[in-house]
Formats: C-alpha cells, sequence, structure tokens
C-alpha cells in the first residue's frame, strides 16, 4: 500500500495538476473499472474506441478514492484527483508503484524486434536454465513464472496485468524477467520505469503499420527499448545483419549511454557469425566473441536461426555466463512453439508449422525449408483481419516465388471479410502462379495434406502456437498442428 505522494512522486512531469490529500493510502490501482476495489486510484485511460472516462462513475460506484485522467473530471467531495498529460504513461508507472515495484528485485531482460523474439526468450531461457539461474518468462506463447505456464494473450501485457505477473515470479523466486517487449507496449510505454538489464533486438520488417502509420514510428517505438528503458552500461545486442539494426546500433554507439554490442556475419561485428553449416540436423557456426570464439550447434534450421541463436547466446556471453554452459545449452535447444514445429508424417512428406505473419519471416522460413532439398513445396497461409493492409500483397508474392505451391486461406479474420482479405494477398502473386484459394482453413490444411507426396514438405504458416481463430469478434476453438495431425491421420 503507497500513499498518494508515492503516486505524485513516480508520475514525475506526467502530472499537471492534483487535488486531494497527498498522504491518503492507496490500497490498489487499476485501469479496468471492474477490477476496481474501496480505497483504489482509477487510471481513466483514452483508447481507440473508448474513453476510460466513460468508466469513472463506476469506479465511483466500486469506491475509488482517486481518479487519473487528462482531463478535469467532476468528482464526490473526498476524491481525490490526478491530471496527468499522457495517461498511457502515467498508467505504466501507477502499475510500479501499487505492486510495490516488483522488477526491482529481479534481473530484466528485454527481448524486441518484428521477428524471432520469442525463438531468443526460449533460447535464452534455456541457456539461463543450464547456467544454473531460475528465469520466468513473459511473451507471445506463455507466461512462465517459475510455476504452471500461463497461456499468453498478448505478447506484452497492459501495465497491471504485467506488475502482477512479474510480482508472481518475484514470489516464485525467479532470478530473471525475460521480456518480450512489443512496438505497441513500448510506444504505450508499459514498461513505467522499469530497470531492464539488458536487451537484444532481432529485426524490424514491415508490420503494424496500422498502428505505427510510418515505418519511421514502427523504428522509434523499438529504440525506446534501448534509450528509454535500458541501463546505463547495459548491454544491448544488436542484430546488424538486419539494416535497422546497423542504424540503430551506429545511434547507441553515438550516444555513448548503454553497451551496445553487433552480431552478425560482417566483418566488423562483435560478434562475428562465421563458418555456418546448416541441415537436416539443424545448424553450427562460430561465434567469434572478443575473448573467445566457440562453436555452437543447434537442432534449429535455417539462417534466421542461425540470427536468433547467436543473439541470445551473446547476450549471455555478455551476461557472464560460461560459453562451455552456452555450448552445451544450444545443443538441447528445440526454440519455442509452433515455430517450425514438425509434425511427422508416416507418407514420407514432412509437415511443419510456424507462426510466419509476415513477408520476411515467411521468406526466411521457405528458404529454411529449401534447404532441406524438397522435391516441392506447398505452402498453407494467410494474413490477419484488422491489422496491417500492406504485408499482404507482400506475402503474396514471397510465397509465389520461393514455393511450389500455394494455398491461400483465412488467418484470424477478425472483423474484416475473409475473401477481401484473399483479395489483397492474391493481388501480389503473379497470374501464372499455382494456387488454390479456400477461405476455409481447415479445408486449405487438409488439401494441402492430400496433395503432397513423398518427398514434398508443407508448410503451414502464421499462426504457430495459436490454439484459436478469432472470427467476427469470437476466438474460435483451433490448432493448426491438431488440424495437420488429423489430416495426416485422414490420409493413411
Amino acid at each position: 500500500m503507497a500513499t498518494l505522494r508515492n503516486y505524485l512522486d513516480a508520475l514525475g512531469e506526467l502530472c499537471l495538476d492534483w487535488r486531494g490529500d497527498d498522504q491518503i493510502l492507496i490500497a490498489g490501482a487499476a485501469s479496468d473499472s471492474r477490477d476496481v476495489r474501496p480505497g483504489w486510484l482509477f487510471c481513466a485511460i483514452p483508447g481507440a474506441r473508448e474513453d476510460g472516462a466513460k468508466y469513472v462513475p463506476i469506479a465511483l460506484g466500486q469506491g475509488a478514492s482517486c481518479i487519473l485522467a487528462e482531463r478535469p473530471l467532476v468528482v464526490p467531495a473526498g476524491v481525490a484527483t490526478i491530471l496527468v498529460s499522457d495517461a498511457y504513461a502515467a498508467a505504466g508507472r501507477v502499475a510500479e508503484v501499487a505492486a510495490g515495484h516488483p522488477a526491482e528485485r529481479l534481473r530484466v531482460l528485454g527481448i524486441t524486434g518484428t521477428n524471432g523474439k520469442t525463438t531468443c526468450a526460449f533460447l535464452l531461457r534455456q541457456i539461463l536454465r543450464a547456467a544454473g539461474r531460475k528465469p520466468a518468462m513473459i511473451g507471445t506463447v506463455e507466461y512462465d513464472l517459475c510455476g504452471a505456464p500461463i497461456p499468453a494473450d498478448r505478447t506484452t501485457p497492459t501495465p497491471f496485468r504485467l506488475q502482477a505477473l512479474i510480482g508472481q515470479a518475484v514470489q516464485n523466486r525467479a532470478s530473471d524477467l525475460l521480456l518480450e517487449v512489443s512496438s505497441h507496449a513500448l510506444a504505450q510505454l508499459r514498461l513505467g520505469q522499469m530497470p531492464v538489464s539488458g536487451a537484444l533486438f532481432t529485426n524490424l520488417t514491415g508490420d503494424h503499420l496500422d498502428y505505427h502509420l510510418t515505418f519511421e514510428d514502427y523504428y522509434a517505438a523499438k529504440r525506446l527499448l534501448f534509450t528509454e528503458c535500458l541501463a546505463d552500461h547495459a548491454p544491448a545486442v544488436i542484430n546488424i545483419e538486419d539494416d535497422h539494426g546497423a542504424r540503430l546500433h551506429a545511434e547507441l554507439v553515438a550516444e555513448k549511454r548503454v553497451r551496445p554490442i553487433s552480431v552478425g556475419e560482417a566483418g566488423g561485428a562483435e560478434a562475428r557469425i562465421v563458418d555456418v553449416r546448416t541441415g537436416l540436423d539443424g545448424s553450427a557456426f562460430t561465434l567469434a566473441l572478443p575473448d573467445r570464439a566457440p562453436r555452437l550447434h543447434s537442432p534449429l534450421i535455417g539462417k534466421h536461426n542461425v540470427e536468433n541463436l547467436a543473439g541470445a547466446a551473446t547476450l549471455a556471453w555478455a551476461l557472464g555466463v560460461p560459453t562451455p554452459t552456452i555450448q552445451e545449452a544450444c545443443q538441447d535447444c528445440t526454440g519455442a512453439p509452433g515455430r517450425l514445429e514438425a509434425v511427422t508424417a508416416p507418407q514420407g512428406f514432412a509437415v511443419y508449422v510456424d507462426y510466419a505473419h509476415t513477408d520476411d519471416a515467411l521468406e526466411n522460413v521457405l528458404k529454411a525449408l529449401r534447404q532441406l532439398s524438397p522435391k516441392r513445396i506447398l505452402v498453407v497461409f494467410g494474413c490477419g483481419g484488422d491489422r496491417d493492409t500492406t504485408k499482404r500483397a507482400r506475402m503474396g508474392e514471397v510465397a509465389a516465388r520461393l514455393a511450389d505451391r500455394v494455398i491461400v486461406t483465412s488467418d484470424n479474420p477478425r472483423t474484416e471479410d475473409p475473401e477481401t482479405i484473399l483479395d489483397d494477398i492474391e493481388s501480389g502473386i503473379p497470374a501464372a502462379c499455382l494456387r488454390t484459394r479456400l477461405a476455409d482453413r481447415r479445408a486449405a490444411i487438409r488439401a494441402a495434406v492430400a496433395e503432397a507426396q513423398a518427398g514434398d514438405v508443407v508448410l503451414v504458416a502464421g499462426k504457430g502456437h495459436e490454439e484459436y481463430q478469432e472470427i467476427h469478434g469470437n476466438k474460435l476453438p483451433f490448432s493448426d498442428i491438431q488440424e495437420v495431425r488429423a489430416a495426416i491421420a485422414d490420409r493413411s
């Protein structure tokens, strides 16, 4: 429990004005009026669809003793008010105070980028476990708080949910927190002033432009992890194989606040990837670090996974994990669920399920599968509704260029007409490309499995680990992995 003064001090420059007794005790805080309890602070956040100020009467009815908002509100006598310049930013700081700053009691490591965040988080967790530490992990697939994993509902939770999860990890005696940090979370300052002790940048490609509007805004959001959240002199591992990573690295070097460490195949990389070998049995490469050059072996396939593994290994090295421990952990690293996850097919073809939902990710996965020398690659994919529309045609072009057979289907259409999404995808597919259009994802998966022959590879892309399909606002049970298994069984 904290006083109103504690909250005001945390808000700092965000606080424009306040009214009330700054020594009153605030029992808790929430941004959902339904969660408010007597003596709590309610954050009235303006949302994309509704203004949180609309729910102030409900919060007051629940017993709120303080209201935080971006505009002056009329409240009953005895209720404190805080006027702020940015309610999103304020919520991040308020949530920290309400939870008792749990992130200060473990080491927070942030991972950001368009693709590869989840794989890097799983790899780093395995390395830290091998080093005898007890890492928690919050990300796209699951919230692992060093107890029973909780299915994730978003990559980076909202501030109050995030702080509650961190508090649970602290109670479970976690030593570290591996945090996948989305661009939305960074733009909305969900992390508050949480101390970040190390960070990893994977890459930046076209996505989320429905939210950020411009690519420069998207880049600026990702950059915040390193310029605003990362502690002074903390390691910032940057993949400079990505052009935007090279830019970020140069900017961080010039700023001289954190410790940027470049990783890549380029000659000037501080952690250089050399002598790469990839094949059916996985990948191997030498990671030439400033003081040593360990040879790393992993069952993961593809150049993109070499970059993921190099990034995770470099951050572990920068944090003091011995390289023999890193080497041992890498040998058993299987990556994340739904990331090039193989499903056994007794008929002699291979099926992989992957989360690839951007053109860059789809290209990386298809190129990785081509290295397996299949007779043909059949790809099943779609694009999410109510999300960045600019990538749809690009994904169609990538599929047509790198696969032998394309089946276009629904992903999570959400509130959009699935046929409209398929039209957008097909606008990037040349007319001569052999393709099938099936809006029903189950039918599309079954069509690909039915057509596959011995020596072929089938890729089902876009949803990966997800166990639902969102249609017209409803999340219906649906698992690509289970659908693939059922289709294979029906062929037997």
